[in-house]
C-alpha cells in the first residue's frame, strides 16, 4: 500500500470522528439537567423546574415565608444546568475545531509525503509510471503555413496539358457514377535527395576562433596577431631610420666595493668568539664607525697561564733592574767605558720590553673587534663558541653607496687611450642599467689583461658586490653606419640567434634574424638583417616569443 493511500485512510477516519463527537457531546446537557433535578426534589413528589419565561413576576416572599424556599432551589438548579450546558457547547465547538485541524493537517503531511516519495522513485528509476506530455505548437510553424495574401490574389497561370488531363480524369470517372479513388503520393525525385545538405558538427576549433581571437602562423613564415591582443600586450612598434655612430667597446667586468668604504675585522689572538652585551650582527646589518662587533676571549690553560705570568713577572723585574742600572751610570762621569756599557744596557732592555709585550696578550681576558667604517655586514664567519685563529678574517663591512667595477681589456691600448672621468654605462645580467666613470687603470697585467676602474654613479637598489657587469664604453676613432635600436626590441629565437619582429601588416609580423653591435647599455645598432623604414616592435616582445 503507498504512503498516499495510507494518507488518504487516516484523513477519512479523523473526519468520521469529528462529525460523531458532536452528536456524542450534545447529549451531556440534559443528562446534566435530569441528575441535578432528581438530587434537588424528593422521590415522593414531582416538581416541574420552570424556564426563563415561566417564572412568578409577583415580588419574592418575605424571609419569614416558609413554602418559597423548594422554588428557590430548583431556580439554582436550573441556571447550574443552564451553565452546564453552556459549557458543554463551548467544549463541542473547540473539540470539533481542533479535531479538523488534526485530521486537515495529517492528510496534508501524508500526501506530501507520498508526492515526495512517488517523484524520488521516478527519479531513481524504480518508477516506470510514463509521465503526460503535452504537444507543443510551434506559431511560427504556423506563420509559415499561413499563405501569401499577394499570391492568393494574384491570377493563376493556365495549367499546363498534363494537369488538365488529370483534372479531366476524375471528372470522367465521377460522371459515369463511380467514387473517385486516391491518386498515389508522387515519388521524391532522387536529384533533390542528393542536393540536399547535410548538416555536420561544428568543429570545437572553429567554436573557439569565433568566441576569442586567437594568433595563427600563415604559410609563408609570417604571424597573425589579433588587435586584441596586441592591446593586452601592450605591443608598441617604431621604425627605424639608418646612422651613423661610434662603435661602442664591451668589456667585461664585475662589482666591487670602493676601497675607501671597505673595511675587513681580524681577529688579533688565539680566542674563542663571544658575543658583546647589544648582540652579535649578522649579514645585512648597518652598523657604525667604532661599534663592538663581537669580542675574542684568549684560549690559555691553567697551567699555561701560570707560566706565562712567572715569565712576565721575572722581565718585569729584570727590566727594572736594567733601568736603575743605566741612570746610575750616567750619572758617574769617571767610570771606564761609560759609553758602551751605557748602550749595552739600554740594548739589553729593549729586548726585555719587546719580550715582556710578546707575552701580555696572553694574560688578556678579551679583545673587542670594531668596525672601522659605517656599512653594511657583507660577510661573516662569526659563531659565538668557535675558535678564532690569528689573523683570520671575522666580518667584511662594504658601503653599498660606493661601489665601482672592475673591467678587464685584453688590448692594453683600450686602456691607454681612455681619460679619466670618462662617462659610460654598464649593464647587469638582470637588466639593470648603471651610469659609470672612468678612475684608471694600473700598470700591472693580470691574466693577460689590464684592470681598469669605474665609479659607480648612484648604486640602484639591490646591486650585489661580485655581481658581472658589462661596460660599453664609447669609441674614440671608430665609427660605423647602421640601425640603432633599443636593446627591448631584440629577442633571442629558439636557435638561439638574435631576432626582431617586424609589422609588415595591421596583424601581421614577420621575425627577422638580426646581427648587431652593442653602443651602449640600453641601445644597439643592427648591423644586418633589417632594412631601412622598417616597423619593429619595441614593446610586447614577449609576446612574440611565445609564438613560436
Amino acid at each position: 500500500m503507498s504512503a498516499g493511500v495510507l494518507g488518504r485512510g487516516i484523513a477519512y477516519r479523523a473526519k468520521r470522528i469529528a462529525l460523531l463527537a458532536p452528536l456524542w457531546l450534545a447529549a451531556l446537557p440534559p443528562a446534566a439537567s435530569v441528575a441535578a433535578g432528581a438530587e434537588a426534589t424528593p422521590p415522593s413528589s414531582t416538581v416541574t423546574v420552570p424556564g426563563p419565561a415561566a417564572l412568578p413576576t409577583s415580588p419574592p416572599a418575605a424571609p419569614g415565608d416558609a413554602p418559597a424556599m423548594p422554588e428557590r432551589r430548583v431556580g439554582l438548579l436550573g441556571s447550574a444546568a443552564q451553565s452546564a450546558g453552556a459549557a458543554a457547547h463551548s467544549l463541542y465547538q473547540g473539540g470539533s475545531w481542533a479535531l479538523w485541524s488534526v485530521a486537515e493537517g495529517a492528510a496534508a503531511v501524508y500526501s506530501g509525503v507520498g508526492q515526495a516519495l512517488y517523484e524520488t522513485a521516478y527519479m531513481i528509476g524504480s518508477n516506470q509510471t510514463p509521465l503526460s506530455r503535452s504537444e507543443y505548437v510551434d506559431p511560427v510553424a504556423d506563420l509559415l503555413n499561413t499563405p501569401d495574401p499577394a499570391a492568393s490574389n494574384a491570377p493563376a497561370a493556365p495549367p499546363g496539358p498534363a494537369a488538365a488531363a488529370a483534372a479531366a480524369a476524375p471528372a470522367a470517372v465521377t460522371d459515369a457514377g463511380q467514387p473517385p479513388q486516391a491518386l498515389p503520393a508522387p515519388s521524391p525525385d532522387p536529384t533533390e535527395a542528393q542536393a540536399a545538405p547535410v548538416l555536420k558538427p561544428i568543429e570545437p576549433g572553429l567554436l573557439a576562433n569565433l568566441l576569442y581571437d586567437r594568433s595563427a602562423r600563415n604559410a609563408d613564415g609570417s604571424f597573425f596577431v589579433p588587435k586584441s591582443l596586441q592591446r593586452m600586450f601592450e605591443v608598441r612598434t617604431a621604425r627605424v631610420t639608418e646612422t651613423e655612430v661610434r662603435a661602442g667597446i664591451k668589456l667585461n667586468g664585475r662589482v666591487v666595493p670602493d676601497p675607501q668604504a671597505h673595511g675587513q675585522v681580524e681577529a688579533g689572538l688565539l680566542g674563542r668568539i663571544e658575543p658583546p652585551e647589544t648582540g652579535m650582527p649578522v649579514l645585512g646589518d648597518v652598523v657604525r664607525k667604532g661599534q663592538i662587533l663581537a669580542n675574542v676571549v684568549p684560549v690559555v690553560g691553567v697551567v699555561d697561564r701560570s707560566q706565562v705570568r712567572r715569565e712576565v713577572a721575572r722581565l718585569t723585574h729584570e727590566i727594572r733592574l736594567t733601568a736603575e742600572g743605566i741612570e746610575m751610570m750616567q750619572q758617574f762621569r769617571f767610570v771606564p767605558f761609560r759609553e758602551g756599557k751605557i748602550v749595552q744596557m739600554q740594548i739589553r732592555l729593549d729586548g726585555l720590553r719587546q719580550e715582556r709585550a710578546a707575552l701580555l696578550p696572553m694574560l688578556k681576558t678579551q679583545e673587542s673587534l670594531r668596525s672601522p667604517i659605517d656599512g653594511v655586514i657583507a660577510a661573516t664567519t662569526a659563531v659565538a663558541g668557535r675558535v678564532a685563529q690569528p689573523g683570520e678574517t671575522v666580518f667584511d663591512i662594504v658601503n653599498p653607496q660606493l661601489l665601482w667595477v672592475e673591467a678587464t681589456v685584453p688590448d692594453p691600448t683600450i686602456a691607454a687611450e681612455a681619460e679619466r672621468g670618462t662617462t659610460a654605462t654598464a649593464r647587469t645580467p638582470e637588466g639593470q642599467t648603471l651610469a659609470v666613470t672612468y678612475v684608471g687603470s694600473g700598470p700591472a697585467v693580470r691574466q693577460q689583461s689590464t684592470p681598469m676602474l669605474f665609479r659607480i654613479e648612484n648604486p640602484p637598489k639591490g646591486l650585489r658586490v661580485g655581481r658581472p657587469a658589462a661596460v660599453l664604453l664609447a669609441g674614440q676613432h671608430r665609427a660605423q653606419r647602421g640601425l640603432p635600436l633599443h636593446r627591448s626590441a631584440i629577442s633571442t629565437g629558439s636557435d638561439g640567434v638574435q631576432q626582431v619582429w617586424e609589422q609588415t601588416d595591421a596583424e601581421t609580423f614577420v621575425p627577422h634574424a638580426v646581427q648587431t653591435q652593442d653602443i651602449d647599455a640600453q641601445t644597439v645598432l643592427v648591423l644586418s638583417g633589417l632594412n631601412e623604414g622598417a616597423r619593429v616592435v619595441v614593446r610586447g616582445v614577449s609576446l612574440m616569443a611565445q609564438l613560436q
